[in-house]
């Protein structure tokens, strides 16, 4: 009767036998009054069923509306105890985001760990997988089982009785993935606008810019601790004819390879740039003597010297190679920039294709 309309039952019986309790407790009343009884105690038999059944409705009305709001959202939620031994509630969405049934976590609640990606397995089961009454967040990636990686943002917090106690935990699971691509998508163009302002486009060298600040920078900690920076100005012969010849693609292609055999030549505390068109600097910190700079530059010359192929047809690039030293032949970054390319211009009218060290009475009477 109370399925079909509704209506709270009170069963009114003389019978007290432990059969017709037992055949009653089956049908949940809503109360059980034996005769004989008073007025009073039907009326409060009564008024008790109506208040169980009000707060019965208002119970299910209300979750009802949880459903409702739940099951009409992207984001999950789930609601489990605080050991994560018993999952309470999930909404649908779970199953759309982990791809995998609800049943499957009521089942097992330590399943949600089957979706996340192995590596970020570790740090999901640091924190989430552990007993604990806080409030917790990450983000993190799930694998669902067509192989599609989604970026998720997992947030549990204590749910608590009028005790204080921690007696459920919540949590509301949202994808992020889009918002994620587009936060890597702008540190991604950060990053190349940081490398377009302070590297060359076409080697992937240092530009000027750069190497001034690497310049000041090894001399700064020359100053403050001892030793020398060597500073060498490279400008390429013949790179004009490669260009007449084959084109400004071939030339490019020719300076990328330039660029590389440079680099190769160095150490790794060494710095190489290009500073402009088929010029080049090279900083070499913390070195002990002038002839370790000259020795970098005779290597590099002979680097640049090697016979490339293009078209093929084999080409060859010369080299001038100007060299100063800090402190002994300059001690600012323009001091030593200037005298070097003074050294450059020397060699180049000599003759081009070598490696010549400012000397300051020579190359300043000649300026």
């Amino acid at each position: 009767m109370r399925e079909q309309t509704g209506i709270p039952v009170v069963y009114l019986t003389a019978h007290a036998d432990e059969e017709t309790l037992e055949r009653a407790k089956l049908t949940d009343p809503y109360g059980f009054l034996l005769k004989p009884f008073q007025k009073s105690d039907l009326r409060i038999g009564v008024d008790m069923a109506l208040h169980r059944r009000a707060t019965e409705l208002r119970a299910r009305e209300s979750e009802e509306m949880f459903r409702l709001v739940t099951e009409g959202i992207d984001d999950v939620f789930w609601l489990h105890s605080p050991d994560l031994k018993v999952v309470y509630y999930v909404s649908v969405a779970y199953e759309k985001l982990w791809g995998r049934s609800r049943d499957s976590l009521y089942h097992n609640p330590m399943s949600f760990l089957d979706g996340v990606h192995e590596d970020d397995k570790a740090r999901v089961v640091a924190v989430f997988a552990q007993p604990g009454q806080e409030t917790r967040e990450l983000e993190y990636r799930l694998v669902r089982p067509d192989g599609s990686i989604r970026w998720i943002r997992d947030r549990r917090f204590p749910v608590f009785d009028q005790q204080g106690q921690c007696v459920r935990l919540a949590s509301i699971v949202t994808d992020i993935n889009e918002q994620r691509q587009a936060r890597d998508d702008l540190l991604e163009l950060n990053k190349k606008l940081q490398q377009q302002a302070t590297h060359d486009m076409l080697t992937g060298l240092p530009n000027r810019r750069l190497f001034i600040d690497r310049l000041e920078q090894a001399l700064a900690h020359a100053r403050r601790f001892g030793g020398r920076v060597g500073m060498l100005f490279i400008d390429l012969d013949g790179f004009k004819d490669i260009n007449d010849r084959f084109g400004h693609q071939a030339g490019d292609e020719a300076l990328v390879l330039i660029a590389k055999r440079i680099k190769l030549s160095l150490r790794e505390v060494d710095s190489a740039a290009r500073l402009g068109g088929d010029e080049f600097g090279i900083v070499l910190p913390d070195i002990a003597l002038l002839e370790d700079a000259e020795l970098v530059g005779e290597k590099v010359l002979q680097e640049v010297r090697l016979p490339f192929s293009i078209r093929s047809v084999s080409c060859t690039l010369g080299a001038s190679i100007g060299i100063t030293i800090y402190p002994d032949l300059g001690e600012t970054v323009d001091d030593l920039i200037s005298r070097a390319d003074k050294a450059m211009y020397q060699v180049k009218k000599d003759g081009k294709g070598g490696v010549r060290v400012y000397q300051c009475l020579d190359l300043d009477n000649g300026a």
